[in-house]
């Protein structure tokens, strides 16, 4: 029992930083909103996707790299501001994640799950997260630390993708309400865009903790 406590434990913290609205939550809703629930399962799976790459990156060390090194965490951190704008404004034009147009055949679901992926991937202080959370529930003598976070890692995008799944099927239930009002799908397009350029803002304040 005592082995499996520090994954129990790192299970209830994984679990309230999944259910924290964040820049996925804003993803999965506005494109299960705009290209219904198949289309927000795909950004979730891309959301867990870039999720999985800073546990590989924790693993491997590359997050410490980010930790010590300014250059690379500035660099990172503007690119992913730059990026969540980017959707943002595509919100607001009514031609990114959220289009409510007839036609939504031109968004690829390759391209919604390579956004989701890049939400996270692009998101330093979500490595800096995993490499100051994670060695609190690392027993220093574990045999294998670096496996112990790769478990842990996975663990994290396996419980954001079940809490990002009950988001999309509470989206797509609301989905059809939408159609039916072109007001209401401009409301959401400007509330999607701002929250994407808010946390955008946010981002590129952001400091190294």
């Amino acid at each position: 029992m005592n082995e499996l406590t520090p994954y129990l434990g790192f299970a209830v913290v994984s679990f309230m930083m999944a259910v924290s609205p964040g820049p996925s939550w804003v993803y999965v809703i506005s494109t299960t909103l705009g290209h219904g629930r198949r289309s927000g399962m795909v950004s979730n799976f891309g959301n867990s996707t870039g999720i999985l790459f800073h546990a590989v990156a924790a693993t491997a060390g590359l997050a410490a790299l980010l930790s010590y090194s300014p250059t690379a965490f500035h660099a990172l951190k503007f690119i992913g501001a730059a990026y969540l704008v980017y959707l943002g404004i595509g919100a607001f034009r009514g031609n990114g994640v959220l289009s409510t147009h007839p036609d939504r055949s031109p968004r690829s679901l390759w391209r919604i799950f390579r956004d989701g992926a890049l939400v996270n991937i692009l998101n330093p202080k979500m490595s800096i997260l995993f490499i100051a959370l994670l060695p609190q529930f690392v027993a220093s003598s574990a045999p294998n630390p670096k496996l112990q976070i790769a478990i842990m890692g996975v663990m994290h995008a396996v419980i954001a993708c079940i809490v990002h799944t009950n988001v999309v099927f509470f989206s797509s239930a609301i989905e059809n309400r939408l159609k039916t009002s072109g007001r209401v799908q401009r409301l959401i397009r400007y509330a999607i865009g701002t929250l994407f350029i808010g946390f955008g803002v946010g981002l590129a304040l952001a400091e190294r903790s």
